[in-house]
């Protein structure tokens, strides 16, 4: 991460510097994106901004300050499913973090937490990236809480701290167990045209739609270091 400040801002802020970096409610968001998004939407995300702050960004700061740091999205967003499973997981705590081990299988899962990640794979309405949010809630809500597992406290659970956990440690986690849920209705739970199968469900590697205009905006945009003295650049960041 990068710490940066924004023009009038009185604190910092974490700038992912690679895609792994990025948080599950970021790539969230970013998968929400229709085709064919700008570039202010895509930046608005990354800089916590709305998408007309960041239109009205100084040209020199976003030139010296952001898109050096963002040059890793003129790529395209990894898939981290393969890698391997990390031994903790670390979400915020108040003006901390908490560190949790990642559990091996999901034989210590209680029933209510077998039941709903099923019941999640299965149902194909859910986006991925909105799937491995939910998931990673439903496997670490009692450990997180020191208490008992309850469905009913999952969302806001998914939306306060784990949308926090970075890309690169969650992913693995999520679709881990996700496979393993996989695997174990493949064997217990019948095919039904009313409720479509673990094997049917949206594959887990599908990524989100590309940004149009991303790669144009690193490609193309003019170097602060070329420029003529005393000129600016008056153009938009790229095509809306």
């Amino acid at each position: 991460m990068r710490p940066i400040t924004l023009p009038n801002a009185t604190s910092s802020l974490p700038l992912p510097e690679r895609w792994g970096e990025l948080t599950l409610g970021q790539a969230a968001r970013i998968a929400e994106l229709p085709d064919g998004a700008d570039v202010y939407s895509f930046l608005s995300i990354l800089l916590d901004l709305s998408p007309v702050e960041v239109m009205n960004l100084p040209t020199d700061f976003v030139n010296e300050q952001v898109l050096p740091v963002l040059s890793f999205a003129s790529d395209d967003m990894p898939s981290f499913s393969g890698a391997a499973l990390p031994a903790i997981i670390t979400l915020p705590l108040a003006a901390c973090t908490k560190e949790l081990p990642v559990p091996p299988s999901l034989d210590i899962a209680t029933f209510g937490q077998a039941t709903d990640l099923g019941t999640l794979l299965q149902n194909a309405a859910v986006p991925v990236a909105l799937k491995r949010l939910k998931a990673l809630a439903i496997i670490f809500y009692p450990a997180y809480y020191g208490g008992e597992y309850d469905s009913d406290q999952v969302e806001d659970f998914a939306e306060r701290v784990c949308s926090e956990a970075l890309m690169e440690q969650a992913v693995p986690i999520t679709d881990f167990f996700l496979r393993t849920t996989t695997a174990l209705g493949a064997t217990t739970t019948p095919a039904s045209s009313a409720s479509p199968s673990p094997q049917t469900s949206t594959p887990l590697a599908s990524k989100p739609s590309w940004l149009s205009g991303m790669r144009w905006l690193w490609s193309t945009r003019w170097p602060v270091e070329t420029k003529p003295s005393g000129a600016t650049s008056s153009g938009a960041p790229g095509p809306r």
